[in-house]
């Protein structure tokens, strides 16, 4: 798939440089069942994009698309992945809406879970870059040459994920965290910090019980206590990691 070799590299480059809307969703029912999703605007890239010319983009197969991309039919070709982690991403889906003409790219990412067991396998699996965004598109045609790449889920990766009946939390794991800040690809993160770039990044937590307790001081909770919303720029977590500690007691 050409579009997705052209495109990879692209939203790399925007990453660090322009304004990111990142959504994460997560709901709970109360047999520990649900959802996560994950939904990013990227429409700033599309003057970006065009930039190529209309032959180029013809080229590399960058055009209009509005399309959904089962897991199931994909992940089996992606290479790096275990069995279990397989089996967690195939009930997935991806969404790809791009549309040239009115600016607008936006990508859908849902991931139901069966357990909260199997819901901290998963979210732990996202941080540590096998089911990075650069992995799951080498598995629709992206082939994945050049290395690895930055990616936003290793942000979540420094931190240790727990999910159980009546708790969610997520810690800085200071190693991973002290890994990441060794990465020479992250010194891109330093000087985006430094130029003011913002990626809004927010979680909205719905859970099958009222909240007891919760600690970050930037969670807001709804009026039935069920559902917790917490909103950051993601580029701070760069300086300040524990920002994005939480624990919610339910």
């Amino acid at each position: 798939m050409k579009f997705v070799k052209f495109i990879l590299p692209v939203a790399i480059v925007l990453f660090f440089t322009g304004c990111l809307d990142i959504n994460e969703n997560v709901e709970i029912k109360k047999d520990g069942s649900g959802q996560m999703v994950m939904d990013m605007d990227m429409s700033q890239m599309i003057e970006m994009i065009q930039t190529m010319g209309k032959e180029a983009l013809a080229e590399k197969g960058v055009k209009n698309m509005d399309t959904t991309i089962n897991l199931k039919d994909v992940v089996d070709t992606a290479s790096g992945l275990s069995a279990e982690k397989k089996a967690l991403l195939r009930p997935g889906k991806v969404h790809i809406k791009l549309n040239l003409e009115d600016k607008v790219f936006k990508t859908n990412m849902t991931f139901p879970f069966t357990s909260q067991e199997n819901f901290q396998k998963l979210y732990t699996a996202m941080g540590d870059g096998s089911l990075s965004s650069t992995s799951l598109l080498s598995g629709m045609g992206g082939g994945g040459e050049g290395g690895p790449s930055p990616d936003v889920n290793q942000f979540n990766g420094i931190y240790d994920f727990t999910c159980k009946d009546g708790l969610m939390a997520k810690k800085v794991n200071e190693a991973k965290w002290k890994a990441l800040k060794d990465d020479p690809q992250m010194a891109q993160i330093k000087q985006a910090s430094q130029m003011g770039v913002e990626i809004n990044y927010t979680t909205t937590i719905v859970l099958p019980r009222a909240v007891k307790k919760v600690d970050n001081p930037l969670a807001k909770l709804s009026e039935d206590k069920k559902t917790v919303i917490m909103k950051y720029n993601l580029i701070d977590v760069f300086d300040h990691p524990e920002q994005f500690n939480y624990r919610i007691e339910y």
